[in-house]
């Protein structure tokens, strides 16, 4: 018997033919070397079809700057956020966006301006009781030229709003309209979608990406006008505005609480809607469309890590370079008089081709 020092190896016993410790291990180290490469071979796979999506985004950058009505402040930064958005896909996004004069046109054809949601009401009361029409006509005359002073410190216009608002929803309340008088309004009304603003929102509920439609207007008149249009409102959308309370004959009774003007449209009115942006918390892209300072703070109620790309429609005059410039620098896109939802458009057909 061999001594347990002896020279001899386990080859020399007639236990080596199932034992091999020597060519056992080696085999292992082989398999784990292979299954380690393989791993790499796949992250490198992964990246490679990272940098493949990602790769549209200099094309988009480019079709960008051949815009003449398109500004982009730092393309680098917004090329930064597409890539991000690109490669989180369809289920990171969330497009939270304005109504009125966003999804809807600023003025038709001939350049005359367009009804806003309160607007249908100005529009559509004064055939009907001339009186009380005026007093609708009354109340844009004086506030809005307060909504848009450019002296004006956005809180010394609060109280103005908040004013404009709350008289206007009095007088809606206080005439009690029927919820089928109101229907009728949106019917005759002058709001017009932008071009493309219908297919828009039917490839976001194609692809499931919600969209949260956060508006000072009134949410009913949206909700209407978008069945009207659409024939039903997308399962995917979701709705945060003044909404007209109804009693259980249909007629106006109140107006939802806390009041939304366009100046609040941040984190003092989204704690109703915590459990709603709890739902789509693992939406960590935001595209956010908007057209007034108003709009640049929409995605306070959004749980994320991920960007905010902001896009801002300019509808104000090209003489007013502080005005302009002042989008510029809160707006990651600027698009000066654009009638229609071409680039939401294609932001979104990039983020949904690339998986």
């Amino acid at each position: 018997m061999n001594s347990p020092n002896s020279t001899e190896t386990l080859t020399d016993s007639p236990l080596s033919t199932s034992l091999e410790p020597p060519q056992f291990s080696m085999f292992k180290a082989t398999e784990i070397a292979a299954a380690a490469a393989a791993c790499a071979e796949a992250e490198c796979y992964e990246q490679l079809e990272q940098l493949k999506k990602t790769e549209v985004v200099p094309l988009l950058m480019e079709w960008f700057v051949q815009q003449q009505q398109i500004i982009c402040a730092n393309p680098t930064e917004v090329a930064a956020k597409l890539r991000k958005m690109v490669a989180g896909g369809a289920r990171k996004t969330v497009v939270i966006s304005d109504f009125d004069y966003t999804l809807s046109r600023f003025a038709n054809e001939k350049g005359e301006r367009l009804s806003t949601t309160h607007g249908v009401f100005d529009d559509n009361v004064m055939r009907l009781n001339p009186a009380l029409g005026q007093q609708f006509v009354d109340l844009k005359n004086k506030y809005y030229p307060i909504e848009f002073c450019p002296i004006l410190t956005q809180e010394e216009k609060i109280p103005h709003m908040e004013k404009w608002w709350g008289t206007s929803h009095s007088l809606i309340v206080n005439e009690k309209f029927s919820k089928n008088t109101i229907e009728d309004f949106v019917r005759q009304s002058r709001i017009v979608f932008k071009d493309g603003a219908e297919d828009f929102i039917q490839s976001l509920d194609a692809h499931n990406i919600p969209l949260v439609i956060f508006s000072a207007g009134i949410g009913n008149i949206i909700e209407y006008f978008l069945e009207q249009k659409l024939g039903a409102i997308p399962r995917n959308t979701h709705f945060i505005s003044n909404m007209i309370l109804f009693d259980e004959e249909e007629k106006a009774c109140a107006f939802s609480e806390p009041l939304i003007h366009t100046f609040c449209k941040n984190s003092s009115v989204i704690q109703k809607e915590t459990s709603f942006f709890h739902e789509i918390n693992g939406r960590v892209n935001v595209i956010l469309l908007g057209d007034s300072m108003g709009d640049i703070h929409m995605d306070v109620g959004v749980e994320r890590d991920g960007p905010t790309l902001k896009v801002g429609y300019y509808n104000g005059s090209l003489d007013d370079t502080a005005a302009l410039k002042h989008y510029e620098e809160v707006y990651d896109i600027v698009l000066i008089h654009d009638p229609t939802l071409d680039v939401a458009q294609k932001i979104v057909d990039m983020i949904n081709s690339t998986h």
